[in-house]
């Protein structure tokens, strides 16, 4: 392995000393300093994206992201042995130790992104048509996975945890299920008769984990593999999803963190109800069902029932939240009950 690093590192002019692995990304040292190598699967389309998301940035006088280093020859990523790589300076984690939440710092700066970025498209009926129909049919297909599953648990004389927790809180899944569809639906309807939404930047998986925090407590960020233009409430769901794990979160945090990005770009009521409808849909659950199938025997039981469990009690306060984030159908629905 030693020597495609040596190979990749060539391009830039780097003699690597020492290659310290450190899963998908590489920590190399080398007669010009410390750096970060990243190993991915992105495809030559996939990378083309990528770059093109950081130039767009740049553009933008945007800097708060770990830049991407060219090579000799002006390129920014490199397909070697059936992966890409890309160069970035090392930087250390430091501790963080400001007041406000790592997530309120992030939230702010995907604000920051979809507000620079930010531009109204004309969209006809097909068109949603056939965006909602593909949603709906990964939405369809992944429950039909999860109905499976329950079908095969029924059916067995000795029901492991895992497959007991799932069945105990089947029902509720189904239920989010079907509001996702309804707040879909909604933002469907009110799309239809704008006859325009709103695209941006998205980063794709924001969240910690794509995030540095440098001595000043300032959030550099990682990884825009899946970057792209797309609706704010993809990039918004997809962070509160991924940010859910990192603590016991109340109501209040999450719209602290709703109110630190919309001081860059307040929501319009069409993208709080997609909003909803991604955050509503089990998608979790999906992911922990797959993993469990896939990968039963190299983990122990009791892992996959307390992630599952987790997952459960997260959207069990989702629902609980989504109806707060739209205060006015919250009132609708109090004056007709």
């Amino acid at each position: 392995m030693k020597q495609i690093y040596e190979a990749i590192l060539f391009y830039y002019d780097l003699q690597p000393i020492d290659v310290e692995d450190r899963g998908k990304i590489k920590k190399v040292t080398t007669d010009r300093g410390t750096f970060a190598l990243k190993e991915t699967e992105m495809t030559r389309l996939q990378a083309d994206e990528f770059i093109h998301a950081l130039r767009k940035l740049s553009k933008q006088a945007y800097r708060q992201f770990v830049p991407v280093l060219p090579t000799k020859f002006g390129e920014y990523t490199i397909i070697a042995d059936a992966h890409c790589y890309y160069l970035m300076p090392w930087i250390e984690q430091v501790a963080y130790t400001d007041r406000v939440t790592m997530e309120e710092k992030i939230a702010d700066q995907m604000g920051v992104i979809h507000r620079l970025t930010v531009q109204t498209e004309e969209v006809s009926r097909e068109q949603l048509d056939a965006s909602c129909e593909r949603l709906l049919t990964r939405w369809e297909e992944r429950m039909d996975v999860l109905k499976q599953f329950a079908r095969r648990a029924e059916e067995k004389n000795y029901i492991a945890p895992f497959e007991l927790s799932f069945l105990t809180h089947f029902v509720m899944f189904e239920q989010l299920y079907k509001q996702a569809q309804s707040y879909l639906e909604k933002w469907y309807e009110a799309t239809v008769e704008k006859g325009t939404y709103r695209s941006v930047l998205t980063h794709g998986r924001m969240s910690r984990h794509h995030t540095l925090f440098n001595e000043k407590n300032e959030p550099l960020l990682l990884n825009f593999e899946q970057a792209s233009l797309d609706t704010p409430a993809r990039d918004l769901a997809s962070f509160c999803r991924h940010s859910f794990p990192f603590s016991l979160w109340s109501e209040d945090a999450v719209f602290r963190w709703l109110h630190c990005y919309e001081q860059h770009l307040p929501l319009l009521d069409s993208e709080k109800q997609l909003t909803c409808a991604y955050m509503m849909y089990p998608e979790p659950i999906y992911y922990a069902v797959h993993d469990y199938i896939e990968n039963a025997s190299q983990k122990q039981e009791v892992d996959h029932v307390k992630r599952l469990e987790k997952r459960v009690i997260a959207l069990r306060k989702v629902q609980r939240l989504v109806p707060k984030f739209m205060p006015q159908e919250q009132y609708q629905e109090t004056e007709t009950t």
